[in-house]
C-alpha cells in the first residue's frame, strides 16, 4: 500500500508540540504516513502554508493533502491567500463522525448549498446525499425554495428543534442559515457530544483540513480519504466513453420526443416503392381461378 504524503503546517508548542511528537514517533502512523513539516523552524505561517499549496499542487513533488493546525488568521481565509486568489470560493465544511453542517449568512446561501452538495459526493464519496436546511427565518423561503428546484438533495427547512429529536440520523449534513434567534450551533455542539470537529476546506484543489492538534488522527485520516475519493470520483469524467451510434439527423433526441403519443400516424408509416393493386377483381377473373 502507498504510504499517504501529508503536509503539516503549523508551529505547535507547549502540550500541542507533544502531541505531535508522540503521533510521528507512534509506530503505527510511520507505516501509513509520511509527514513533512512545515513551520516547525520558526517560518512564518501564511509563508509556510504557501509552500504546501504550491508543493501539493506540484505534480513533480508528491503531497497528497495538507492538515492545517491552528492558525492566527482563519483557515479559509489564509488558503485563499496562499493561493494568491481572492476570488476563490472556499467553504469550510465542519465534520465529526457522521455530523457534517455549514453555517451560512443571509446572502450567499444557494452558491454554499451547491458547494456542500458537491463536498460530499465529490470528497465524502456520498452519491445521494441528503441535506437539512435549518432555518426560523420565513424571509429566506423563496431562496430555500430555490435552492430545492435545483436539486434534489435539500430538504425542509426545518426548525432548530429537529435537532434535537431523531430526524438528525435521516440526514447526511445540515446548512445552518444564522439569524439572531438561531439556536443550532448551540445544539449542534450537544449533538457532539462536546467534541471539536474538523474543518474541510472544499472548493479548491488540494485536500485540506484544519484542526486542532488533539484531533490530528481524525484530521489526517479526513484529508487522505479526502485525497482519495477525489481521484475516483474525476477519474472516470476525464475520458468519458464516447456514443457507439450517430444519429441520422441533427437534434434526434428532439424530433423522437416530438412525435404525438397515442393514435397511429399513417404518414410515418408509408412504405416507399410500394404500390397496392386497389381494382376490384371482375368476374373474368374469378372464373379463369375458378
Amino acid at each position: 500500500m502507498k504510504k499517504n504524503n501529508v503536509a503539516i503546517v503549523g508551529n505547535a508548542t507547549g502540550d500541542d508540540a507533544s502531541v505531535l511528537n508522540n503521533m510521528l514517533s507512534a509506530e503505527g502512523m510511520s507505516g501509513l504516513y509520511t509527514i513533512t513539516l512545515y513551520g516547525a523552524d520558526g517560518q512564518p505561517e501564511q509563508d509556510a502554508l504557501k509552500d504546501a499549496v504550491d508543493d501539493c499542487l506540484d505534480e513533480e513533488i508528491d503531497i497528497d493533502s495538507i492538515v492545517c493546525l491552528p492558525l492566527t488568521q482563519a483557515p479559509h481565509k489564509a488558503v485563499r491567500h496562499a493561493l494568491a486568489d481572492d476570488s476563490a470560493t472556499i467553504l469550510p465544511v465542519m465534520i465529526c463522525d457522521e455530523t457534517r453542517y455549514i453555517t451560512v449568512g443571509q446572502e450567499d446561501i444557494t452558491k454554499k448549498a451547491a458547494l456542500l452538495e458537491q463536498c460530499l459526493k465529490r470528497d465524502l464519496c456520498i452519491l445521494m446525499p441528503r441535506i437539512a436546511i435549518i432555518s426560523s427565518d420565513d424571509e429566506q423561503a423563496d431562496t430555500i425554495k430555490e435552492i430545492q428546484e435545483k436539486g434534489n438533495s435539500f430538504f425542509g427547512p426545518f426548525s432548530d428543534e429537529m435537532l434535537e429529536s431523531e430526524e438528525v440520523r435521516a440526514f447526511d449534513a445540515f446548512i445552518i442559515i444564522e439569524n439572531k434567534d438561531n439556536k443550532a450551533e448551540e445544539q449542534i455542539k450537544k449533538l457532539l457530544d462536546d467534541k471539536a470537529p474538523v474543518t474541510l476546506l472544499t472548493g479548491i484543489a488540494p485536500s485540506v483540513v484544519a484542526t486542532e492538534p488533539s484531533n490530528i488522527y481524525d484530521a489526517l485520516a479526513l484529508a487522505t480519504e479526502v485525497a482519495r475519493n477525489r481521484i475516483s470520483y474525476d477519474l472516470p469524467l476525464k475520458n468519458p466513453l464516447q456514443k457507439l451510434f450517430v444519429e441520422k439527423k441533427e437534434d434526434g433526441d428532439k424530433a423522437r420526443f416530438a412525435k404525438k403519443k397515442g393514435g397511429f400516424d399513417p404518414a410515418a408509416h408509408k412504405r416507399e416503392n410500394t404500390t397496392y393493386n386497389t381494382k376490384a377483381r371482375g368476374e373474368e377473373d374469378i372464373q379463369e381461378k375458378s
